[in-house]
């Protein structure tokens, strides 16, 4: 689907609204109307923009005047004002970097009538939001859009990596496995808006399809990579709220059966941790508990005495 924006007065949107009478469709929210016609869907909204979606957009909108068409390649998307009007699909994930706890990945859908709506719950870069912050604005987030959230908790984690997976490849199967689960849980209607797929880039685009095409079902249409995501789109941005917040609840369910809550990160707090649950529940509590392939692991050893 290609999609087409158009800055227009009040006016040229009320002339807009009469050519499309016959065939306006039910509102969404922030629009001044929309219309389906000739296979393209026609939203205007009240900031003046009107968005033409689907095969034949450019061909509609060219009727109107000159609008921001973006690109097939991730690489002509890669500017972030490429995505402002776009419904996507945004994918991220959290936990790679800390010992303790699983690697999460999170996808959410955002349409551009949201933006407004998830900035008032608080969307915005997570790395600017302290962790109850991120509490807070989660729960709201995951009532008001579609997500898919995949958790791989460490003992999985150690049983793939080094053998059917490397650090980047188990990464690119979690998000290639998340981006399909929300896709399939999309309406009908939001499929057909959908823009395409903007991933928080941890590795360059061509790692990334090199690993994409060892998966069975590789979810391919329209990707684009980004680094710092989160400000690139609010899809990205509410992934990756909703996964940090799984990710902190996990480090409470886990260290509960040794009651303490796992420190975040991979410094020498996570050593001194890992190093007295070495010495009073041995070395099956950090397989439950933290990734093994991580340096952390000889360090904490070394610290027990073990």
């Amino acid at each position: 689907m290609s999609s087409v924006t158009l800055q227009m007065s009040a006016q040229a949107i009320r002339e807009l609204e009469s050519h499309y009478h016959t065939q306006l469709q039910a509102p969404v929210p922030y629009s001044v109307f929309r219309a389906k016609a000739n296979g393209v869907t026609i939203t205007a909204y009240e900031s003046g923009k009107v968005l033409f979606q689907g095969k034949n957009a450019e061909a509609e909108a060219s009727q109107w005047g000159q609008g921001e068409s973006p690109k097939a390649s991730s690489q002509a998307a890669s500017q972030s004002t490429a995505y402002d009007k776009l419904a996507l699909i945004g994918s991220d994930e959290v936990g790679n970097g800390s010992y303790f706890g699983p690697l999460i990945v999170c996808a959410a859908y955002v349409a551009p009538e949201q933006f407004e709506l998830v900035r008032e719950l608080g969307a915005q870069d997570s790395k600017n939001l302290s962790d109850g912050q991120i509490r807070d604005i989660a729960w709201q987030l995951k009532a008001t859009v579609p997500y898919h959230l995949t958790n791989c908790p460490p003992v999985k984690y150690n049983e793939v990596i080094g053998s059917r997976y490397n650090a980047v490849s188990i990464k690119v199967s979690l998000h290639n496995f998340t981006i399909q689960k929300l896709y399939h849980k999309l309406t009908a209607e939001q499929r057909e808006r959908l823009d395409g797929v903007l991933i928080d880039q941890f590795t360059p685009e061509a790692s990334y399809r090199k690993y994409l095409a060892q998966e069975a079902q590789p979810y391919t249409d329209r990707l684009y990579f980004e680094k710092r995501g989160e400000s690139a789109h609010l899809a990205v941005a509410c992934a990756s709220i909703i996964a940090r917040d799984a990710f902190l609840e996990s480090l409470e369910t886990l260290g509960k059966p040794y009651g303490k809550t796992l420190p975040s990160g991979a410094g020498p707090a996570a050593d001194q941790f890992a190093a007295g649950l070495l010495k009073a529940h041995g070395e099956e509590a950090l397989a439950q508990t933290a990734k093994l392939h991580f340096r952390n692991t000889e360090k904490a050893r070394k610290l027990a005495g073990s």
